[in-house]
């Protein structure tokens, strides 16, 4: 069976690095354009991720850590540690560094208790090139890099990012936390105004809080008189009316509140995905063996995806084997970039995500 798992696993990342660049521009960041209208953007989430593939990618995480140095008071560090609790797709390493980095300012001072490195980190290189190569260093390593054990040349910060547009509607969620706070009502108002109701248990698992913390504010809020609630059995369900809340769609088009995606499990499973196909016995070893060894490093990747809107394109099963295996992985790979590059330039389908209209 002629196969390339390096050209599948290839694809995947430079499709993957090239969504998370959408995304990033949406928000302020100098670069490749912005994506298609219609997903809320998951600040942490996608900081996450950049931390998991951005050594593929230096001008990629130099442009973030500009960003951050103007934004990151925007970012909710104590949602970022939970929701790297819940799905470990983060590279906290990279987290340290940048929070070493963004620290220094007396406004960003929150970030300082991230930045503590790892007891007994050994120095390895941090950016590597198309063929897994280490890239080579022009100058002293960055200091703030090579505490957290990663050697890189020093950060280069073009100064050029800007503050997230409030006229876009991925960027709801920053202006919800321009209202809220940067806290769990931002998230709370965010998931209501995109569904239609949900219970306190199924609002933190998708916001990435605690239950009891999320039935703790809503019933707060609910005195508001713009959160409502009914019981179903013993349990509350909390809604909102989201035509009291037209007033915050500031853009044209649509008009309507953004789709919210689960970004964690999404970001996860596609990273866990890249990893699984970056072993080099993939392409050499015997078909049978080759099956085993996808089995064994997708199952992970495989576990996350079948949380998302997306698991009905998904072809590889648990019971499958040797040739049916590889063929549904490789048929895998090519949809996830697929989507990737269709979700950066279209607007969500009708059954995609959920929305409150």
């Amino acid at each position: 069976m002629n196969t390339s798992f390096r050209h599948s696993r290839d694809k995947l990342l430079a499709g993957f690095l090239d969504f998370l660049w959408f995304q990033w521009a949406s928000v302020g960041v100098a670069g490749h354009g912005a994506p298609g209208a219609g997903r809320m953007i998951d600040p942490e989430a996608l900081l996450l991720a950049t931390s998991r593939v951005a050594r593929h990618d230096p001008r990629l995480l130099d442009g973030v850590l500009d960003w951050l140095n103007v934004n990151g008071s925007r970012i909710n560090l104590q949602r970022l540690q939970r929701l790297q609790e819940m799905w470990p797709l983060g590279d906290m390493r990279v987290i340290g560094a940048v929070a070493s980095i963004v620290s220094r300012q007396s406004v960003m001072r929150k970030w300082a208790p991230l930045s503590s490195p790892a007891a007994g980190a050994i120095p390895q290189p941090f950016f590597i090139g198309a063929g897994g190569e280490a890239l080579p260093l022009f100058s002293e390593p960055d200091p703030h890099f090579l505490r957290h054990g990663l050697v890189r040349d020093p950060v280069e910060m073009p100064g050029t990012s800007k503050s997230p547009d409030p006229y876009r509607v991925s960027n709801l969620i920053f202006i919800l936390r321009a209202l809220f706070g940067v806290n769990a009502r931002a998230e709370i108002v965010a998931w209501l105004l995109t569904h239609e109701s949900g219970h306190p248990a199924r609002i933190a698992r998708d916001t990435g809080y605690f239950s009891k913390s999320i039935q703790h504010t809503l019933n707060e809020m609910e005195d508001s008189g713009h959160i409502r609630s009914r019981r179903e059995g013993r349990e509350k369900v909390f809604s909102i009316r989201s035509d009291d809340w037209k007033f915050l769609i500031t853009w044209q088009r649509p008009a309507a509140f953004p789709f919210w995606t689960e970004w964690m499990p999404l970001f996860s499973g596609i990273a866990a995905f890249i990893d699984g196909l970056d072993d080099p016995q993939l392409d050499t070893a015997p078909e049978p063996v080759r099956a085993i060894l996808l089995r064994e490093s997708l199952s992970d990747a495989m576990a996350s995806l079948y949380q998302t809107d997306f698991a009905g394109s998904l072809t590889a099963r648990e019971e499958q084997t040797g040739t049916l295996l590889i063929e549904a992985v490789l048929a895998d790979a090519e949809m996830l970039s697929h989507h990737l590059t269709w979700m950066a330039d279209h607007a969500p389908s009708s059954g995609e995500g959920s929305s409150g209209d």
